[in-house]
């Protein structure tokens, strides 16, 4: 299981680099915002903390993992605050005309922020149990590859008949993803039931996307939210 979440995490951060890089590693960063360097400097330090926490296990050095993992609460933090704050320096930014069609699709961002928080917690908590710990930590990883994958495809390939397909895809592979992570827990496991919960409400979070943002509710939080004054 943790070389499984130091290969998933590394594999991640390759494609991460090729998925950013038209729009943002390879463009003059003085002319970017600092909430997108913010949140793309935390969320790199996230994936190298997934890295090196099963590599010290591995190793055997659990003190090294443990100190690591109690300083890396502070990058989960500010992935999280950052995360936040980037959607809504974005969605306050536009037009009004270009925020009546598009400002309704913050809520991917905001529900990923709010499950990868939920992961986070929820691993912290059962630390002491390896199995669903180690399984939280790996579905922080697995909620990146939509924002990385749907940028791969988006670019790279063809363009897919309708834009849903591209969420449509990723998201499946990440419930597949995160099944096969509840079948494979051992079933006395301490905290097995909280995992897969966890997984369950995920899946209902991701199928919502299809549904949430093209109501009037949602239309009226997301102008709440690009009113508060936040960035």
């Amino acid at each position: 299981m943790h070389r499984s979440i130091a290969f998933l995490t590394f594999s991640l951060l390759l494609l991460a680099s090729v998925a950013f890089w038209p729009l943002y590693l390879s463009k003059s960063w003085s002319g970017i915002d600092r909430y997108t360097h913010a949140h793309a400097l935390v969320g790199t330090l996230w994936l190298f903390v997934l890295i090196a926490q099963p590599l010290l296990i591995l190793r055997g050095y659990r003190t090294a993992h443990r100190i690591t993992g109690r300083m890396s609460l502070w990058v989960a933090f500010a992935f999280v605050v950052s995360g936040f704050l980037l959607t809504h320096f974005r969605v306050s930014r536009m037009p009004q005309a270009a925020f009546e069609k598009e400002g309704i699709y913050i809520y991917l961002p905001l529900a990923v922020t709010l499950l990868f928080a939920a992961a986070c917690v929820l691993g912290f908590h059962w630390r002491r149990s390896t199995a669903v710990h180690s399984r939280f930590m790996a579905s922080t990883a697995i909620l990146l590859i939509d924002p990385v994958l749907a940028r791969i495809m988006f670019i790279y390939l063809p363009p897919l008949p309708s834009v849903t397909l591209y969420q449509g895809i990723t998201f499946t592979l990440m419930l597949v993803i995160m099944g096969l992570l509840v079948w494979s827990l051992p079933p006395l496991a301490k905290g097995r039931n909280w995992y897969r919960n966890y997984c369950l409400c995920s899946m209902v979070v991701l199928a919502l996307y299809f549904i949430v943002p093209y109501t009037g509710a949602w239309s009226a939080f997301a102008q709440w939210f690009r009113d508060i004054p936040l960035t």
